[in-house]
């Protein structure tokens, strides 16, 4: 097992690149020279050095609240900037949790997803931890999320961040990769490259390949998937990428409302799977802590959540949309590569039947995340 003070080394060097960042980003905003990106950056990079407070024990044992600095595992303050973030004691932990966001994600959007992080540690309850993984350049927009060539770009690198992480981790911990919208192509790539979590979590999923239409295809065990759809959620509707996670036969589809009827708070549409309270959240943190007997599970179809959530009359029309998304985006598909058969040349991938099993775990060391979600119902004390 790595020692302990090389992941404090690793913390303690984060904090010197902000620090860094923060006095040269001061610099040019007091000289006048400062462009509104830099001042924007600046406002980032002082969030994030925010000491944060926490519970610890102490030598007697009495429970304290402390503040520390945030541990940020690694941090990149240039450009659209990246940053891995340990939420809780990620050496001691039974149950570790790497959070994976999807589009619209930069550095400037980082505390909303380390704020979702903290919701799914308190959710999945004791002895978590949760890293947020923000370390690719996730896609702006939809039409740099229609190709997924950040996704194949980023997925050795995850699959090595996992490795690392499981040279962290307590041996008998497990890990539970999740990830929301274009994350789960992320994710896949990750499995695909070699990594074996123990559950991976897919919510909100776009796709994964226009030939992967069940898990078996791309993951491989002991990993076991899990899959949710919220009703609304277009992105899953549309199956930009291929065949909806959520309908393969051998994933475990997890239901986003309380089948008793018994909601504190409602999951529609794409980016409401982390709110607090909810099913979905429910259903991610027993997966995290091995509940698994716990998971309320649902088969609905989108024509059915569509009608629940809107109504026969609008249901059946915003269900042609879908479809007609998906055929758009197959035309900006076909714009930017020239083949399925490139496309799968450059994933490194046959372009029909099964994928084959992983090529094992990428170099160690972790390079430099979402769709863009604002910070959750309640932000950590900082």
């Amino acid at each position: 097992m790595v020692e302990f003070d090389e992941l404090a080394e690793r913390f303690r060097a984060s904090h010197a690149v902000l620090v860094a960042a923060r006095e040269r980003l001061q610099a040019a905003v007091d000289a006048g020279t400062a462009s509104d990106d830099q001042q924007k950056r600046l406002e980032t990079v002082k969030e994030l050095l925010t000491p944060v407070t926490v519970s610890e024990t102490d030598a007697d044992g009495n429970v304290v609240e402390v503040q520390r600095p945030r541990q940020f595992y690694s941090v990149d303050p240039e450009g659209q900037g990246r940053a891995v973030e340990v939420l809780g004691d990620l050496r001691n932990a039974k149950h570790i949790a790497v959070l994976v966001p999807g589009m619209g994600n930069s550095l400037d959007t980082f505390n909303g997803q380390a704020d979702r992080g903290d919701l799914i540690r308190t959710e999945a309850g004791p002895d978590t931890a949760v890293v947020v993984w923000m370390d690719y350049d996730s896609p702006k927009n939809l039409l740099e999320a229609a190709s997924q060539d950040a996704a194949i770009e980023a997925g050795p690198r995850l699959a090595a961040f996992l490795g690392e992480v499981d040279e962290l981790k307590a041996d008998d911990a497990d890990v539970t990769l999740v990830t929301h919208s274009y994350g789960t192509d992320v994710g896949a790539q990750a499995v695909r490259a070699g990594a074996r979590p123990k559950h991976l979590v897919m919510t909100g999923s776009p796709g994964i390949a226009k030939y992967v239409d069940e898990a078996a295809d791309f993951v491989q065990p002991p990993t076991r998937l899990f899959t949710e759809r919220a009703a609304g959620d277009y992105v899953s509707y549309s199956e930009w990428h291929g065949p909806d996670p959520a309908n393969f036969p051998d994933a475990i589809r997890m239901a986003t409302v309380d089948p008793r009827g018994e909601d504190p708070v409602s999951v529609h549409w794409h980016n409401e799977y982390y709110r607090e309270n909810s099913e979905a959240l429910r259903n991610i943190g027993r997966v995290i802590r091995g509940d698994l007997g716990s998971i309320t599970t649902t088969n609905t179809s989108r024509s059915t959540e569509t009608k629940l959530l809107l109504g026969a009359s609008w249901g059946g029309p915003l269900n042609t949309v879908a479809g007609m998304a998906s055929k758009v985006y197959d035309g900006v598909v076909a714009l930017t590569k020239p083949s399925k058969e490139s496309a799968g040349a450059a994933a490194g991938q046959p372009t029909a039947g099964r994928p084959p099993d992983g090529a094992g775990r990428g170099a160690n060391g972790a390079g430099r995340g979402a769709n863009g979600a604002g910070r959750g119902s309640e932000g950590r004390r900082r």
